[in-house]
């Protein structure tokens, strides 16, 4: 693909004229006439529907193109396939694979997402081919909600749910079912399509419906297993319908033992799946906005508070393996799936919510982080397809999906991610306050003022933006800029070239309250400034950052990874600026690889590194003293690996190609990846799997099974030799960044008048056996 290049520098304001059609947008913008219930409090900020801005040229615009790509590539009949036989209609396509494939539990949920992505898109671009595709996808639905009369629509059976209210295991129905209903009502905000809130109703009513026969005590039971945002789809199908049933069974679904402690803001997150919790979180903000309870408002504001500030890495995301680790430790917290991209999807949800509530500086501070690094930095420039995780341990690479066989949930909020980039750059109050939150650039049609805006800018290649307004006649408003907190300093403002004088402190709004006429132009300097960012139970562990971007560096996984040998501030003050944008040389006389085989590196923006480039964002710093402690034990560990293969009667590497096949590889709900220059497996949702290996006759042999000592969440697993149970073992952060080996004797009696014996790795129910990074057959020594 052509490399494509941002030269413009520029912010400007204008009206387009594909904007000239009625505006609906979401429940943010609450002039919308689509919805029969209005917020019981005053948002201090209103959103702009999607179709009032559009973007122009530049990194975001690049990927909403490939995005929507991508979205009109995908057969409505397929995407359709197992809703038909669950409905007993005839199908005869060929399946998707991944997580849509027949005999997947959560088959379905993209068809959900698939909706959303098409109906923002479409409002993004007024490209009618969404809509079309959208409208398509929900006939198809209609067709096969048709066949039960209780108004229950799935590419499951409902028996489903009676495992879920039993207890039984089944991977998240309700989740799943959200994501259709979110479609559903968005293919309606967005598209106007009247046949997907009747389908919507009906599937509100069976949801009612089948929980009304539940005790409170039964409800909160069932609501142990993950289902998204429930609370958050049936608050939105109440405001759109004024109908009072759809509100009560929302709340029903507030999950007391997490809403609660927020609600009395407690942090009792360890250890929980971090993204089953955040949806939650994005429901009780908006039944705070339909009922006024200041209990929802506190527990919404006290769990973005408390992911934000205590439990995120530099990028804006969170999570390690899934959960939440301990905060306490979160600089050991560094797996082979850290920074999950549905929860920064979420959380960015979240934070919409709570700017519009009290447009504070910090929300949009965060919003800008996540957006640029983590949400922009997930998707492949070239091809448009997504990463599930970013990891951010030294040497990680990102994966992307797989375009017909992955539809991970972060392929899911993938496509909506890159579909809305537009909808949190400008807000208003009333008709008094013009907010500019984001710099992207950009057009916006103020309706209400009869204003348009173009923003233009390269950002966030570089810290410059201009903003032009067009109007038919002069206006008095508020025009306020956010000045970033990481614009420290030389920032500036100049209206029609004249220089501001008073300018208020980072992280605060610059308010600019005038009579604005045709063509006036408002341009901002803000340069970026290079700092580091280091972890609270750690600062000697930092990642870099020019402005709002994080920085990284490529490293070679084979060989042991660079450190600084030098303080924070001093390592700053040795960088280098090199010919790009915001890419910096880091010299190798203070970036140092243990062994002497230390060279320069180059920093550059985090979310340009791709192609399976291994990759570095944080690094530990020492003193020259301390380096040489560093040093010593390097080499006793290079020792300590000679003496292992000295020993190696047989190994296992999980890489899912040869070496696996040369150990008769078996398993169920497996999949294997790349941790830097390592290779892991591991099971899911009870999942096992199992390889054959070598053994030695009447020999004394042991067996090492290599794990990494920070890997957490819900990984309870059993360890058996030909059936036998030898251990059991519980990855809870046992020993923190770093591998490490479990040595399991081998008795007589597993290995005699043996050539091999199988090693199986088998979860506890629900629960994650590995990962696993190597498996060797040692002979004894002594």
């Amino acid at each position: 693909m052509k490399r494509r290049v941002y030269w413009s520098a520029q912010v400007v304001l204008l009206v387009s004229p594909l904007l000239a059609f009625p505006a609906r947008g979401d429940s943010l913008q609450i002039a919308d006439s689509a919805f029969k219930v209005r917020p019981k409090i005053e948002l201090q900020a209103q959103a702009f529907d999607l179709r009032d801005v559009r973007l122009l040229e530049g990194p975001f615009k690049h990927a909403q193109d490939l995005d929507e790509r991508y979205l009109l590539s995908l057969d409505v009949d397929r995407l359709l396939h197992t809703f038909r036989l669950n409905a007993g209609l005839p199908s005869a396509v060929q399946p998707l694979g991944g997580w849509e494939e027949p005999k997947s539990e959560v088959r379905g949920h993209f068809v959900g997402h698939y909706l959303t992505a098409c109906a923002l898109m479409y409002a993004a671009t007024g490209n009618d081919r969404l809509k079309e595709k959208g409208a398509a996808v929900v006939a198809g639905l209609a067709q096969c909600q048709a066949k039960f009369a209780t108004g229950y629509l799935s590419a499951f059976p409902e028996s489903f749910f009676d495992r879920v209210e039993a207890r039984q295991q089944v991977w998240a129905p309700y989740y799943t079912l959200h994501k259709i209903y979110a479609g559903l009502m968005d293919m309606y905000l967005y598209c106007g399509n009247l046949q997907a809130l009747e389908v919507c109703r009906k599937f509100g009513n069976w949801v009612v419906q089948r929980n009304a026969r539940l005790t409170d005590t039964q409800m909160q039971a069932m609501l142990g297993n993950e289902h998204g945002g429930m609370n958050e789809c049936l608050a939105e199908l109440y405001a759109l319908t004024g109908e009072e049933k759809y509100l009560k069974t929302s709340l029903r679904f507030n999950h007391q033992a997490v809403v609660g402690p927020a609600s009395r803001q407690v942090d009792n997150l360890t250890g929980l799946h971090a993204n089953t919790q955040i949806p939650k979180f994005v429901g009780t903000a908006r039944q705070y906005e339909l009922t006024a309870d200041p209990l929802l408002k506190t527990a919404s504001l006290f769990f973005w508070t408390t992911v934000v500030k205590e439990r995120s890495y530099v990028i804006g995301g969170h999570s390690d393996g899934e959960h939440f680790s301990p905060k306490e430790k979160l600089s050991t917290a560094f797996g082979p799936s850290t920074t999950e991209t549905c929860n920064t999807y979420n959380m960015l949800k979240l934070t919409r919510h709570l700017f519009c509530w009290d447009p504070q500086p910090a929300y949009a501070d965060y919003y800008e982080r996540a957006l640029c690094n983590h949400i922009l930095a997930s998707q492949d420039p070239g091809t448009g397809m997504m990463c599930y995780y970013v990891p951010l341990r030294p040497g990680s690479h990102k994966e992307y999906n797989a375009p017909l066989d992955s539809f991970w949930c972060c392929t899911g909020t993938g496509v909506e991610n890159h579909a809305k980039y537009a909808d949190s750059i400008y807000f208003h109050s009333g008709t008094g306050t013009l907010y500019v939150s984001l710099f992207i650039a950009s057009e916006l049609n103020w309706r209400a003022q009869g204003v348009h805006l173009r923003q233009e800018t390269s950002f966030p290649v570089n810290g410059a933006t201009k903003l032009t307004v067009a109007c038919d006649k002069a206006g008095k408003f508020e025009l306020c800029l956010r000045r970033p907190s990481w614009a420290v300093a030389g920032y500036e403002v100049r209206i029609n070239g004249r220089l501001l004088r008073t300018l208020p402190s980072a992280g605060s709004w610059v308010a600019l309250n005038r009579t604005w006429k045709n063509g006036d132009t408002v341009e901002v300097r803000m340069p970026f400034v290079l700092r580091t960012e280091g972890f609270a139970d750690n600062p000697s562990r930092f990642a870099f950052l020019s402005g709002p971007l994080v920085l990284g560096a490529e490293v070679d996984p084979t060989r042991a990874f660079p450190a600084v040998v030098a303080s924070r501030d001093e390592a700053v003050k040795t960088l280098i600026s090199a010919a790009k944008p915001n890419t910096f040389i880091a010299p190798a006389a203070v970036f140092k690889t243990p062994g002497g085989r230390s060279r320069d590196l180059t920093l550059e923006p985090f979310f340009g590194i791709h192609n399976r480039r291994p990759y570095m964002v944080y690094f530990d710093s020492f003193t020259p003293g301390q380096w040489k402690e560093k040093e010593m034990l390097y080499a006793a560990e290079m020792a300590r690996e000679r003496e292992l293969v000295a020993r190696t009667v047989d190994f296992v590497t999980p890489d899912g190609e040869q070496s696996e096949r040369d150990h008769a590889m078996k398993g169920d709900n497996t999949a294997h990846g790349d941790f830097g220059d390592r290779k892991w497996r591991h099971a899911t949702e009870g999942g096992w799997f199992s390889w054959q290996l070598k053994v030695l006759a009447d020999t004394p042999q042991e067996l090492a099974v290599t794990y990494w000592g920070s890997d957490g969440g819900n990984r309870f697993f059993d360890v058996f030799i030909d059936g036998r149970r030898i251990a059991t073992e519980r990855l809870q952060n046992n020993r923190p960044n770093k591998f490490y080996e479990e040595i399991y004797p081998l008795t007589p009696d597993l290995v005699k008048n043996k050539a091999r014996i199988e090693l199986k790795f088998q979860a506890k129910e629900g629960a994650w056996a590995g990962g696993v990074f190597g498996a060797r057959v040692l002979r004894k020594t002594g």
